[in-house]
C-alpha cells in the first residue's frame, strides 16, 4: 500500500469537517478496512485532566471521526480509550467524563469507550535493538481490535522534543507507573504501535502546543488537518511543519533503523504544506533537565519517583514551581 500523507487546512464547521475526513478516508484508503473491520480502537491524547488547547484532542473531532466512521459502516465496533494519567497524577476515568467521551456512547451505537488502567491486561515480550523488553499492554488488542488510530494533536515535549503519533501511544500502556520503562522509551514505543495496530493517524490540529510541553506550554493555532495510512510518514511530515528534523529526535531515528519511517520518495503527499507550515520551538526550564536526566536513567527514576526520598524531592520542587496538574 501506498504511504500517503493528507494535508489540509483544518475544516472549522463540523458538517465540512465530516466531508474533510471522508475525503482523508479515500486517500488513505481507509474505507476498505473499515468496511472488513469487526471492532476497531481510537486513540486521543488526553495528557490531562480536563479539555486544555494545545494538550488534548477535541471531543468534537473525535465525534466527527466516528460520525465519518460509521456512514461507512453502522456495524463496526468502535473503541475509544486512553490508560490512566502518568504517576498516577489523576483518573482517566473522571476524564473521560469530564471532556464528554461518555456522550459518543449514546449518541452512536456499537461506541464504547474504555479507561485502559482498568481492563485485563497482557505481558507481551519486545525485540529491541537493546535486547528483549517484558510489559504489559491492554489485552483488548489481541482480540476484539482490527485496526487502531491515533489522533494527536502537534505539541512540543521537554523530554521527546515532539509528540505525535508514536508518542501518543504511551498512554495505552496500563500501568500509572509506566515512567518506569521510560529508560527505554525511544527502543520501544514504535514496536508497541505496531503490535497494538496502530495503522492511520488523524491530526487535531485546530491547536498546537509552543515553547514547552506536553502540558505547561503556549497554545497556538494552526489550523492543520492531517491524515496518513503510516504512523512513520505521518510524524515525519508533521515534524518538517513544526520546523523540526525527524533525524533528530531519538524515537524516530530508531523507528527508521526498525523500518518503519518510509523513505521520503516513497511518501505521496497530497496537499499544499508550504501555506501551513508554523515553525515550533522547545525552550526547556531549569526543572526540566533534571526530568530528563532521570526520563533516560532506570536509576535515576527510581531516585526520583520510587525511592524513600521521592516524595521530598517534590515537595522541593513544587516549593519552586507550579504543579503541571492542579
Amino acid at each position: 500500500m501506498d504511504k500517503v500523507v493528507f494535508i489540509e487546512r483544518l475544516e472549522g464547521e463540523l458538517f465540512s469537517l465530516k466531508c474533510q475526513f471522508s475525503r482523508a478516508f479515500e486517500a488513505v484508503s481507509l474505507n476498505g478496512d473499515f468496511k472488513d473491520a469487526k471492532g476497531i480502537f481510537i486513540k486521543p491524547n488526553l495528557t490531562y485532566p480536563v479539555y486544555k488547547k494545545g494538550v488534548t484532542t477535541r471531543i468534537e473531532f473525535i465525534e466527527t471521526l466516528v460520525e465519518a466512521l460509521r456512514a461507512i459502516n453502522p456495524g463496526t465496533k468502535i473503541y475509544i480509550g486512553e490508560g490512566e494519567g502518568g504517576y498516577n497524577s489523576f483518573s482517566m476515568s473522571d476524564a473521560l467524563e469530564n471532556m464528554g467521551f461518555h456522550k459518543l456512547k449514546k449518541r452512536f451505537s456499537n461506541v464504547e469507550i474504555i479507561n485502559l488502567s482498568k481492563i485485563p491486561a497482557k505481558e507481551i515480550e519486545i525485540e529491541t535493538s537493546k535486547g528483549l523488553f517484558k510489559i504489559k499492554v491492554p489485552a483488548i488488542f489481541f482480540d476484539r481490535i482490527d485496526f487502531s488510530i491515533s489522533c494527536p494533536v502537534p505539541k512540543v515535549h521537554c523530554m521527546t522534543k515532539v509528540t505525535l503519533s508514536y508518542k501518543n501511544q504511551w498512554g495505552c500502556l496500563p500501568d500509572v507507573m509506566r515512567l518506569n520503562n521510560h529508560y527505554m522509551f525511544d527502543y520501544i514505543i514504535s514496536k508497541i504501535s505496531q503490535i497494538l495496530k496502530f495503522r492511520y493517524a488523524f491530526l487535531d490540529g485546530k491547536y498546537g502546543l509552543d515553547v514547552n510541553g506536553p502540558m505547561a506550554g503556549e497554545a497556538v493555532e494552526v489550523n492543520w488537518f492531517v491524515a496518513s495510512n503510516s504512523l512513520g510518514a505521518f510524524d515525519t511530515v508533521v515534524c518538517g511543519m513544526m520546523g523540526f528534523d525527524w533525524r533528530k529526535i531519538n524515537y524516530l531515528r530508531i523507528a527508521a533503523e526498525y523500518g518503519f519511517i518510509p523513505k521520503k520518495g516513497d511518501i505521496r503527499i497530497i496537499g499544499e504544506i508550504g501555506a501551513l507550515q508554523k515553525k515550533f520551538v522547545l525552550k526547556r526550564d531549569f526543572w526540566n533537565y533534571p526530568a530528563l536526566a532521570a526520563f533516560r536513567s532506570k536509576k535515576l527514576t527510581h531516585l526520583f519517583y520510587l525511592s524513600r526520598w521521592a516524595k521530598l524531592l517534590h515537595e522541593i520542587m513544587y516549593a519552586f514551581r507550579k504543579r503541571p496538574i492542579s
